[in-house]
């Protein structure tokens, strides 16, 4: 793959979560994941329904970009969920300006699940033989993560790109499973073996 386009997201606040490490995540890895030959595209998207359903599309439509991953905080996760789909549905709960969804189906007549095509399980195994704590989750929930990741899987599928969504611990409570600089490598290990199986699934093509 030919200097591929990266598009790398966190989310801002939200309700319960004044402040979100996926947001941070995003800025950071944009400017510190080295030795890569990739153009890095980071946003930190409002947790807002209505602003993530309008701007979505035009960041996919601006960057084309071959690679997408999202980051989002789950306050129940113990490890990194390395998230295997999306369902077309949502949850009727307040987003960050205390809207509701619009309507309950994400796309009205697509499909009921979306998956990823990036191989989830290997790389839970891969992360964990690094050290970090990760496994392989089939539920990215019903709310903005969820929306965001079926969005992104609509947009890739038809033109064999990738989009994969990881839900980080929080790490405000105490014996949060990953310290800042350690939630930092992680997600650099991540970028890179997406880029290197989407790189060895190009050449194959």
């Amino acid at each position: 793959m030919a200097r591929p386009r990266v598009l790398i997201t966190g989310f801002g606040p939200f309700p319960g979560t004044p402040e979100n490490p996926s947001g941070w995540l995003a800025e950071t890895l944009a400017r510190q994941v080295p030795d890569l030959d990739c153009d890095l595209h980071a946003r930190v998207l409002p947790t807002e329904w209505e602003v993530v359903a309008r701007l979505a599309p035009s960041l996919y439509e601006s960057l084309q970009p071959h690679v997408m991953i999202h980051f989002g905080v789950s306050a129940r996760a113990k490890t990194l969920r390395i998230e295997r789909s999306a369902h077309n549905r949502t949850s009727p709960r307040a987003d960050a300006c205390g809207a509701l969804p619009g309507a309950r189906a994400i796309s009205p007549g697509g499909a009921e699940r979306l998956h990823t095509r990036l191989p989830v399980t290997a790389l839970s195994a891969h992360l964990r033989a690094l050290g970090y704590p990760a496994g392989a989750s089939h539920s990215c929930g019903r709310y903005l993560c969820n929306f965001l990741y079926y969005r992104s899987l609509e947009w890739a599928e038809p033109r064999s790109r990738h989009a994969l969504f990881v839900h980080v611990p929080p790490l405000a409570s105490h014996g949060a499973p990953l310290a800042p600089e350690s939630l930092l490598q992680a997600a650099q290990d991540i970028v890179r073996f997406v880029l290197h199986y989407a790189d060895k699934r190009e050449a194959a093509a």
